[in-house]
């Protein structure tokens, strides 16, 4: 058979020319008919800017190999899929909308993974092969890949690449690192690039709707990485954190539901880090190495967590940790935190802080709520608003409700604190500290204590049932208050350490306005 120079448009398939077969095959309108469907049949793959450059002949397809968009030729044009598939949101290079088809072989837009013979039997060693298929992802750019139901173990840590986003079918999908005898707590997941300095590791990568039960890893560790979104992780056993944000930013992790908390000491579900200079922690399991992530002082930068439960049944000492120095645009938002021995929400002591805001969170039956550890200068923008804290059990309850220091600027209102803490509210170093609409109940000494060096205005506030001075100011420090009603409290304020007969410095208050007369 001889060719023309007029291949079909699609595929350059070949075009028999008329009268060159041999034999008795007649006319050869068969030959063009079997060109034809061929042409058809075969799935076209290109960028989706240039589908218009491929002929939508009906029931053809094309994939568009940077969105991973589907469409279905009907003869005059590409028309998008209409058959089944599972719309996933992901705000990342990926595309707007992924289109998501429910299948299992190599051909659809979706990398499966039972596809290229990974198995999630719950025996066999999957991570080396995760590892492989996703390097191969990146290699064609990104894309999704599938994770159907089933037990996944990886024994070293895959990385995930530019423009990937990694789909479970929710708690069905289930991802564990077996370690080695003193090589627990090294990631379960982690991205490429978690070795370079700044943000210039992966970017524009994602996790949606798989469950963590990994007692001998870490969890999802984005490091040097940016536009990171992690969407319906379920924390079960986990080593250390579930999710461990480092020196990355634009990270938002919305749907998070932790059942428990690290089973090592380190053991927060959920946690806001920074590789400082001689970090020791924070690495990857690539196969026998340890490798550790740059330590430059990269700061975790405007990290999102929304739409949160932590209630880990083995007491974790803290729901939220914001560790180490230099964490910047932080939001802790619509979440409820409950069963940790220490406080729902810990920053390090010293460690530098700016522009943290927590939001419509309750943090109920704690030994703490929120306690940002002690520092007398450094850190700027603190916002707090609609937030419950709460313990109803008194040999649980301890230190303060709330607790924060070093603060240049800080807003809270809407606050709620109660239960047998010392004291219920306790500041130190406090510039521009405004509070409204605040109430302090149950505490053992002091609805409201501004230890040291605060600034604060307090209005429209109330201080109940409280053991010894509803409002305490103390060396440096000035309160000016107005619309503050006192119910239950021994003295209504009260200025210098109650406690301490000798002269020193004291605090001072402006009341502007009458506040209602003790009960």
């Amino acid at each position: 058979m001889s060719e023309d120079k007029n291949p079909t448009q699609n595929h350059d398939l070949p075009r028999p020319v008329p009268g060159s077969y041999e034999g008795n095959w007649g006319e050869d309108v068969m030959n063009d008919d079997m060109t034809a469907k061929l042409e058809a049949k075969l799935v076209a793959r290109d960028r989706e800017a240039n589908k218009g450059e491929y002929e939508p002949y009906a029931d053809a397809i094309f994939i568009a190999t940077d969105t991973g968009r589907v469409f279905d030729g009907n003869g005059s044009e590409w028309v998008r899929a209409t058959r089944k598939y599972e719309t996933v949101a992901f705000e990342s290079g990926v595309g707007d909308v992924l289109d998501v088809v429910h299948g299992r072989t190599a051909e659809t837009p979706v990398w499966n993974v039972e596809a290229h013979g990974i198995d999630g039997d719950g025996t066999t060693e999957v991570g080396g092969d995760v590892h492989d298929l996703l390097e191969t992802v990146d290699e064609a750019g990104g894309g999704v890949v599938y994770f159907p139901p089933g037990r996944y173990l990886l024994e070293r840590t895959p990385l995930i690449g530019d423009d990937t986003l990694l789909l479970g079918a929710g708690r069905s999908t289930v991802f564990e690192g077996p370690r080695p005898d003193g090589d627990e707590g090294r990631a379960l997941f982690s991205n490429r690039g978690y070795d370079e300095t700044g943000y210039d590791g992966a970017s524009n990568w994602g996790i949606r709707n798989v469950r963590i039960d990994a007692p001998e890893a870490n969890g999802v560790l984005p490091a040097h990485a940016a536009n990171v979104r992690l969407e319906n992780i379920y924390g079960d056993r986990i080593y250390y954190h579930h999710i461990d944000i480092v020196s990355s930013k634009n990270v938002v992790v919305d749907g998070y539901w932790a059942t428990r908390g690290g089973e090592h000491e380190i053991d927060a579900p959920f946690q806001l880090d920074n590789q400082n200079e001689g970090t020791e922690a924070n690495g990857i399991q690539d196969g026998d190495r340890y490798a550790r992530v740059e330590d430059d002082g990269t700061p975790t930068r405007n990290c999102t967590l929304t739409n949160f439960e932590i209630d880990p049944e083995n007491g974790a000492e803290y729901g939220v940790h914001i560790h180490r120095d230099g964490n910047e645009s932080i939001t802790i938002e619509d979440g409820y935190i409950t069963g940790c021995r220490d406080s729902a929400i810990r920053a390090d002591t010293g460690g530098l802080l700016e522009d943290l805001t927590v939001d419509g969170v309750s943090c109920i039956d704690n030994a703490r709520g929120i306690s940002l550890g002690h520092i007398e200068s450094g850190r700027r923008e603190l916002t707090i608003s609609n937030v419950t804290i709460r313990t109803d059990d008194e040999g649980l309850a301890a230190g303060s409700g709330l607790y924060a220091s070093g603060f240049d600027g800080a807003e809270l209102s809407n606050l709620s604190v109660d239960g047998a803490f010392t004291n219920a509210i306790l500041f130190d170093d406090m510039d521009d500290l405004k509070m409204s609409n605040v109430t302090a109940s149950g505490a053992d000494n002091q609805a409201f204590r501004f230890r040291e060096n605060v600034d604060v205005t307090l209005t429209t506030a109330r201080a109940a049932d409280c053991g010894t001075v509803g409002i305490y100011a103390g060396p440096d420090s000035s309160v000016a208050y107005g619309g503050v009603a006192f119910d239950g409290v021994g003295t209504r304020t009260a200025t210098g350490d109650p406690d301490d007969d000798t002269d020193g410095d004291v605090g001072e208050f402006r009341a502007w306005t009458t506040s209602p007369p003790s009960s």
